[in-house]
């Protein structure tokens, strides 16, 4: 599932440390719209918070870096 560009944009800063009132001071949004934002996403990803939503992106965004999988160990 894609994330729009203010989702991006809010989920990279949630991962630099941010709180949603400097996310919302940075992308010039309230702080409910932040919480919304992240609600949704939340939502759409079936979890319950915001540390399951980051593991839950975090592996989708690695299996589409390597989208085979871990490699399998060389016999020596």
């Amino acid at each position: 599932m894609p994330l729009t560009p203010r989702e991006r944009s809010i989920v990279a800063l949630l991962a630099a440390g941010h709180t949603d009132a400097t996310i919302a001071a940075q992308l010039d949004l309230s702080v409910r719209t932040i919480a919304y934002t992240l609600s949704a996403l939340m939502d759409r990803y079936g979890v319950t918070n915001r540390f399951q939503l980051g593991l839950r992106l975090g592996a989708e965004s690695a299996q589409a870096d390597d989208p085979d999988g871990p490699a399998e160990p060389e016999d020596e």
